[in-house]
C-alpha cells in the first residue's frame, strides 16, 4: 500500500471510531435501489417499497444442468449469460461485461484479472455453488460501497445457519457424457453455537466439441461461530480442480490441421487457420483454485480478510512444437464497514483493500501488480414518510506496475459522488432515480495485451504489422505507438430513473430506464489481419442506454408467469483503429425471457422458459429463441428426481461467431437427503 493510501487509511480509521449517538439494530446495506436477492425461493427487491416476486430459482429444475452461479442468473432482467467453448462464461448486465462488473462472495471481492490467452475474464466456474444461500444483485453504479463497476455488483452470500442436520446424496447423468456425483452436510450443534455446511462434488463429460473434455472436483467448507445472535464468526474455504480439452479444429478444409471426426461439429481452426499454429488433439488447461475468507459481523460493523488463488497450466500440442504455459493470479484484500442511526440518517462508512498478483511464464513473461484502496461514506436519509435520499461518497487510489520492467503503469485517484431519490407515491408504487460518478481502472490483462502491442518483441509478426499491411498503410512503429496511446482508466456518469408498482396480490411491474456516458472507454479491436491478442487501448468515449422491464403474474397458487425484456443501445466516438464505427457490437440490442412455473404443493414442479436474443446489426453473430423444460418430484421422505431438456426446439445457434451450441440435450438426476 503507498504511503499515501496508508495515510489516508489511519484517518478513516481515526475517523470512524468516534463513538456513534445511536447504532443501528443491524448492519445495514448501502443504499442501492436496484437490489435484487436471488435467493433459494425467489427474487425479491430488499428494502423495497414493492416486493416484486418474479423468479423462484430452484423451480429452474436442477437435474444436474446448474454447475455454476451463472446458471442461477439466466433468467434475471437485464442479464445476459453466454459462453465462448474457448474462454468460457460471460456474464453482461446492462451491456457491461465481466470486466466492469463487480462479484464478491459474502462482500469480498473477487478481482477481476481480465481475460487473457483465451483464458477466463472471471472464473465462473470456480465459484461455489452447492452452499448458496442468495445472490445479491445490485444493478447499475449507485452504490458507493462497490467501486470499479458500471454494470453493477453479483454478491454470493453462503448459507450461514443451514438449520438440522442433513446430508444429501445427488448423482445425475446427462448428454455428451455428462456425469455428475455430490455429497454434501449441513447442521448446527445442539447449542446453536456452531453451524456447518460442507460439500464435495466431481464431474465429467466427454464434451460436445472435438477435445473438449472435462473432470473436476470441488470441495467447500463453511463454519460459523454464534456468539450471540447477532454477533458470528465465519471460515470458509472452497478449493477446486479442473482439467479441460481445448476445443480444435474439426472439418474438411485442406489448411485443417486435425483432419475431419464427423462425430463433432464443424469448428474452424483454432486459433486461426495458420499452418504450425493451430492447437491439435491433446492440448488441455488445468485450473487448480482456492477460495478462503474470514468474516466477523456484529450488530453494527463488519470485517472481512480474503485471499484467492488460482494456478493454470496450459499444455498446447501444435504440429511442429508443444508449448507450456503457467499463469499464477494472486487476489487478496480486506474491507470494513460500520452503520449508524443518526435521528433521520442510516449512516454507512467503510474501507475496502483490493491487491492482484498476475504472473504468467511463457516465452513473453508478464508479471504485474494492482492495488486499490476504496473510502466511502453513504447517507440514507428519511426526509419524510414519501421521500428516502441516498448521499454517498467514495474515493479510489489505484496503482499499476509491471513487476519485470519495473515501470509504473498507473497511479491515479477520482472521488465520486452519488445521488439517489426513491419518492413513495403510495403504499404500493414509486418512483427513483439516481446519478453517479463513476471510476474504474483497467485489468492487469488490458494492459498486458496493451503491452504486447505497444511495443511488440517481434515486429515482423506483430499486429502492428498485420494492421498496417491490411489497410496499406506507410506507419511507422512510433504512429502505430501515438494511435493506440498511453492506456488510461475510465470514467464518467451513470444515471437511471424508474418506476415499480404491486397492483394487486398477483401482480407486480417494474420499468427501469439506464444510460452510461464513459469516457476513455477500454476496447479491443479484432480486424484488419489481426485474429489473436489484440490491441488494448482507450476511445474517446461511449454512451450505453436502455430499458428494462419487469412483471410477474401468479394465476393461482400453482402457476405463475415471469416475463421480463431488456433494450439497449450504444454508441462509439473516437475509435483511432476503427474511425468508421459507431456501436459497440458486443452487446445485445433486445433480451426477453419468459418463463412458466408449476408447483402442485405436492411434490411435483415443473418450469417452462424461454429466452430470446437480438444482436445489433453489425454483430458477428444472429440472434436466436431457446426453450428450456424442467421437471422434478420429491417424496415425502426426501427423495428427488429430476429431468431437464434444454434447447428444447433444437435450435441451431452461435454465440461465438462460427462455432455451433449444443443442440438438444438432456440431464437426469436423482437425490436423496437423510
Amino acid at each position: 500500500m503507498s504511503k499515501k493510501g496508508k495515510s489516508l487509511l489511519l484517518s478513516m480509521v481515526m475517523l470512524l471510531q468516534v463513538s456513534p449517538l445511536v447504532y443501528a439494530d443491524e448492519t445495514t446495506p448501502d443504499f442501492a435501489l436496484e437490489t435484487i436477492v436471488v435467493t433459494d425461493s425467489k427474487i425479491v427487491g430488499e428494502g423495497e417499497t414493492t416486493k416484486v416476486t418474479s423468479l423462484n430459482v430452484k423451480d429452474k429444475i436442477d437435474a444436474g444442468q446448474i454447475n455454476s452461479v451463472t446458471d442461477l442468473l439466466q433468467d434475471v432482467a437485464g442479464i445476459v449469460v453466454s459462453t465462448n467453448p474457448q474462454s468460457g462464461t460471460t456474464v453482461t448486465m446492462r451491456g457491461m461485461t465481466n470486466e466492469r462488473l463487480v462479484v464478491a462472495i459474502n462482500g469480498n471481492i473477487i478481482e477481476n484479472q481480465g481475460g487473457l490467452y483465451r483464458g477466463r475474464a472471471l472464473e465462473w466456474d470456480s465459484l461455489p455453488v452447492s452452499n448458496v444461500k442468495k445472490i445479491e444483485i445490485i444493478r447499475g453504479a449507485s452504490s458507493a460501497q462497490y467501486g470499479g463497476t458500471w454494470g453493477g455488483v453479483i454478491n454470493i452470500v453462503t448459507t450461514d445457519t443451514p438449520g438440522e442436520n442433513k446430508t444429501y446424496l445427488k448423482s445425475s447423468v446427462g448428454s455428451y457424457g455428462d456425469r455428475k456425483y455430490s455429497i454434501s452436510n449441513q447442521g448446527t450443534s445442539k447449542d446453536g453455537k456452531i453451524s456447518w455446511s460442507v460439500s464435495a462434488d466431481k464431474k465429467e463429460s466427454d464434451g460436445f466439441y472435438r477435445n473438449n473434455f472435462k473432470n473436476s472436483h470441488d470441495t467447500n467448507f463453511n463454519v460459523i461461530y454464534h456468539f450471540t445472535d447477532k454477533k458470528k464468526l465465519s471460515v470458509a474455504v472452497t478449493d477446486s480442480y479442473r482439467k479441460e480439452g481445448i476445443i480444435v479444429g474439426n472439418n474438411q478444409n485442406a489448411n485443417n490441421e486435425n483432419g475431419w471426426d464427423s462425430d463433432y461439429p464443424i469448428v474452424p481452426a483454432q486459433p486461426n487457420t495458420t499452418v504450425n499454429s493451430q492447437y491439435l488433439d491433446g492440448s488441455y488447461r488445468k485450473f487448480n483454485t482456492q477460495n478462503y475468507s474470514l468474516n466477523y459481523a456484529d450488530d453494527n460493523w463488519k470485517l472481512a480478510l480474503y485471499k484467492n488463488k488460482q494456478e493454470r497450466n496450459d499444455w498446447l500440442r501444435y504440429s511442429t512444437s508443444t508449448d507450456t504455459a503457467e499463469l499464477t493470479t494472486d487476489n487478496s484484500g480486506y474491507n470494513w464497514q460500520q452503520s449508524r442511526q443518526l435521528g433521520n440518517h442510516m449512516l454507512t462508512t467503510g474501507f475496502d483493500y483490493r491487491k492482484l498478483k498476475f504472473k504468467v511464464n511463457t516465452s513473453s513473461p508478464s508479471s504485474l501488480e494492482a492495488e486499490i484502496n476504496g473510502y466511502f461514506v453513504q447517507d440514507n436519509w428519511q426526509l419524510n414518510k414519501k421521500i428516502l435520499l441516498g448521499l454517498g461518497l467514495r474515493y479510489d487510489q489505484y496503482q499499476s506496475n509491471n513487476l519485470l520492467t519495473s515501470k509504473e503503469y498507473s497511479d491515479t485517484s477520482q472521488l465520486s459522488p452519488k445521488l439517489n431519490l426513491t419518492y413513495q407515491i403510495t403504499s404500493k408504487e414509486a418512483v427513483y432515480a439516481s446519478a453517479s460518478r463513476v471510476f474504474r481502472p483497467p485489468t492487469v490483462s488490458d494492459y498486458v495485451r496493451w503491452q504486447m502491442n505497444y511495443t511488440p518483441s517481434k515486429i515482423s509478426n506483430s499486429n502492428y504489422t498485420k494492421y498496417i499491411t491490411y489497410n496499406s498503410l506507410s506507419w511507422t512503429l512510433a504512429d502505430w505507438q501515438k494511435t493506440i496511446g498511453e492506456l488510461d482508466t475510465e470514467n464518467g456518469m451513470a444515471y437511471e430513473l424508474g418506476w415499480k408498482k404491486q397492483f394487486n396480490d398477483k401482480f407486480g411491474a417494474k420499468v427501469t430506464g439506464f444510460f452510461n456516458d464513459i469516457d476513455n472507454y477500454v476496447t479491443t479491436y479484432m480486424s484488419s489481419g489481426i485474429t489473436s491478442g489484440p490491441p488494448t487501448y482507450n476511445i474517446d468515449n461511449a454512451k450505453i442506454k436502455g430499458v428494462e422491464i419487469a412483471t410477474d403474474y401468479q394465476f393461482s397458487k400453482t402457476l405463475g408467469m415471469v416475463f421480463n425484456y431488456t433494450n439497449q443501445h450504444s454508441r462509439k466516438s473516437g475509435d483511432p483503429l476503427d474511425p468508421a464505427g459507431t456501436e459497440v457490437t458486443t452487446l445485445p440490442r433486445e433480451t426477453l425471457n419468459l418463463g412458466l412455473r408449476y408447483n402442485n404443493h405436492q411434490g411435483f414442479r415443473a418450469s417452462l422458459d424461454g429466452q430470446r436474443i437480438k444482436t445489433v446489426d453489425t454483430a458477428d453473430t444472429a440472434g436466436y429463441t431457446l426453450v428450456n423444460l424442467g421437471m422434478s418430484y420429491t417424496t415425502k421422505n426426501e427423495q428427488t428426481i429430476a429431468l431437464a431438456v434444454n434447447n428444447l426446439f433444437d435450435v441451431d445457434y452461435e454465440q461465438t461467431a462460427g462455432i455451433p451450441m449444443m443442440g438438444r440435450n438432456y440431464s437426469l438426476s436423482y437425490q436423496i437427503g437423510f
